[in-house]
């Protein structure tokens, strides 16, 4: 599966002076056409459409024909199939997504990430506690996909109810012994969670359930785990996995937008003289070409050319002519948006993408921004 440590292992590619070769092919088997490798069809016609456009090119005959057999010898698993060939540095290989991204197929310096960076921008790893005051599910949410670790179930009596003068002191006594261990199980259910950040460390955390049952699991967890709580949601603890997915996307699309309205208001009032924040495509490029930024910040699907110095490497809003820097020569780069995000990252900088009424904001200033380090 895809993750950051392949990106970054993969963002190297850009320091090749030969194209890599990246294609994104739909394998999802829930669609028939796609079952009984019938989405090599899909693959086959999308090299054949670039090798049109480089039709003397052999390098790229032997990276497609290298693509064409990893995916021949795919299990296909998840929606996606991310085929990454570069031929002088030896690499070849197919990683699965299990979110669906576009169609394409790309020649050119270094593998094109951006749709993966997108997608994995709007997805953080979340944990999921299904619970009552008996019961205890654990989940892990990721990319659209939802694993389920461990069902824990608590002896705990049930509650008594009389009306008989002579019984309401035991009646007492049993629905302190009743507290005492939904108390308990509310201890385990906080350990059960430690246990699983451990195991499978998770970014955000959802406690859902009826809601007296989530409310008590929400108190007693630690510092820790309480930093991660983002929602508590209401829902049977007999729920499917595929409910759990569905009610988790939603608190994570809805975080997400809260959130970059909120990195959008930031930069903006940042900009000012001495401000740490640039807008528009022409002062991003301007402090990326001085390593001065922290966080690149655009709005989903904007899209720019420009080139990039054969020299030095410096970026510019132009693709032919000179560099403004060493007088090198520019060559021409279709997604100036995508170079700039692997070089902010190769930096160690960071990449968001805004949607939503965030966009509609930054959209008003260039639909590009930067944080800058200093």
């Amino acid at each position: 599966m895809l993750g950051r440590g392949v990106l970054s292992r993969l963002y190297c590619l850009t320091q090749q002076e030969t194209p890599t070769l990246t294609l994104y092919v739909d394998i999802d088997q829930n669609k028939r056409a796609n079952r009984n490798q019938g989405f090599l069809v899909q693959a086959e016609a999308l090299v054949k459409e670039l090798r049109s456009r480089f039709p003397e090119d052999e390098r790229l005959r032997a990276a497609a024909a290298r693509a064409l057999g990893l995916l021949s010898d795919l299990e296909p698993q998840g929606k996606t199939a991310v085929a990454v060939v570069h031929e002088e540095v030896g690499l070849a290989e197919v990683h699965s997504a299990s979110v669906a991204l576009p169609m394409s197929a790309h020649w050119r310096r270094g593998a094109f990430l951006r749709p993966v960076v997108e997608v994995m921008d709007e997805h953080e790893r979340y944990g999921v506690v299904l619970t009552d005051q008996q019961r205890a599910r654990l989940f892990t949410v990721y990319m659209g996909e939802v694993t389920e670790h461990s069902d824990l179930i608590s002896p705990v009596s049930q509650r008594t109810h009389t009306t008989g003068s002579d019984q309401i002191w035991s009646q007492k006594r049993q629905q302190r012994h009743h507290d005492q261990e939904v108390a308990v199980h509310a201890k385990k259910v906080v350990d059960a969670l430690h246990d699983l950040s451990l195991r499978a460390p998770y970014d955000r955390l959802i406690v859902a359930g009826p809601r007296e049952a989530t409310l008590q699991v929400a108190r007693m967890l630690p510092r820790r785990l309480h930093g991660k709580l983002v929602d508590t949601v209401a829902m049977p603890v007999t729920a499917s996995a595929r409910e759990v997915l569905e009610r988790t996307l939603e608190v994570q699309v809805a975080l997400e937008r809260g959130q970059e309205v909120e990195l959008v208001q930031g930069l903006l009032a940042e900009l000012h003289d001495g401000g740490r924040a640039v807008v528009g495509l022409q002062w991003v490029v301007e402090v990326a070409n001085r390593d001065r930024v922290w966080k690149l910040i655009y709005a989903k699907g904007f899209k720019a050319e420009g080139g990039e110095c054969a020299s030095c490497g410096r970026y510019a809003l132009v693709q032919v002519g000179e560099c403004a820097l060493c007088g090198g020569t520019l060559r021409s780069v279709a997604g100036l948006v995508d170079r700039l995000s692997q070089a902010v990252l190769e930096a160690g900088g960071r990449v968001e993408v805004v949607d939503g009424a965030a966009a509609t904001t930054l959209a008003g200033h260039g639909s590009i921004a930067a944080m800058l380090r200093y």
